[in-house]
């Protein structure tokens, strides 16, 4: 049978990011992938980082899930921009009812619009504790955490265990490109074991939706059977291939290139497990 996954999140019309981006990557492995928008996300063409957020009714949101619920078992549920309390505890409740491995991309730094510090608590309460992944950035883990900025591998792993003390089974910490160093590392923290994927950087610019597309490809991989540690893996293999080849729109702004890992021009590149 196809595995099925369920992305919760908004809707980029720059087709970089939130559930464009989930789309795609699910594809790229083979899940059948469907949606319940949140929010829609516009920008000032003069400005690509200044953001308009429309959120849907939570009612709105409810009924997709509903719908979504009744006409597909679902081998996944992947989170990304909730935006509202209202939505984000309507998606709670969805979780609870149907117990499915659930991967939560836990969006409270939105570029050009900060931090929803409104959800933090929220999220620790209702969401962290279903998390079956978490997969926080930098300045999430730190907010979710109430620690200072994150700036070392070491601070990743202690924010990591924190947030698995909150109730998450798994935790991603997503220092990418953000962390200075030559390398893009993550870390993940499994309750017993830390492990530290590294790639080499492959440009110093900023690509939209990687964060969305490394979450949705962790979903992905757990859906076809993969083990949390051989998707998050795999999923930072295909990002990094996708980052090598993003595309660049008029205002500047780059988006990751799909299929990623099928056909990269840009040479091998090295995944390392510390």
């Amino acid at each position: 049978m196809t595995p099925r996954a369920l992305t919760v999140a908004g809707s980029d019309v720059s087709g970089g990011a939130g559930i464009a981006a989930d789309l795609k990557m699910f594809e790229e492995y083979g899940v059948f992938g469907t949606a319940a928008v949140t929010c829609i996300v516009t920008f000032d063409p003069e400005d690509s980082f200044g953001h308009v957020i429309e959120f849907l009714e939570p009612e709105v949101v409810n009924r997709q899930l509903d719908s979504a619920l009744a006409v597909h078992d679902f081998d996944v549920i992947k989170s990304g921009m909730l935006g509202s309390v209202e939505s984000a505890l309507v998606l709670a409740e969805r979780l609870r009812d149907n117990h499915l491995p659930y991967v939560f991309d836990p969006v409270l730094v939105c570029k050009g619009v900060g931090t929803m510090v409104d959800l933090k608590d929220l999220f620790v309460e209702n969401l962290v504790p279903l998390a079956t992944v978490i997969t926080p950035n930098l300045e999430e883990a730190a907010t979710l955490t109430g620690s200072d900025e994150l700036t070392s591998v070491d601070a990743m792993i202690e924010a990591a265990r924190a947030i698995h003390a909150m109730g998450a089974a798994n935790v991603v910490v997503k220092g990418g490109a953000r962390l200075a160093g030559e390398d893009a590392v993550d870390v993940l923290f499994d309750g017993s074991d830390v492990t530290v994927f590294r790639a080499k950087k492959v440009n110093d610019h900023l690509v939209n939706g990687a964060g969305c597309s490394f979450a949705s490809a962790i979903a992905a991989g757990i859906a076809t059977g993969l083990s949390v540690p051989d998707a998050v893996g795999r999923a930072k293999e295909i990002v990094a291939h996708g980052v090598a080849g993003a595309i660049e729109n008029a205002t500047g702004v780059r988006s990751l290139l799909h299929p990623a890992a099928r056909c990269s021009p840009h040479g091998s590149i090295t995944i390392a497990r510390d």
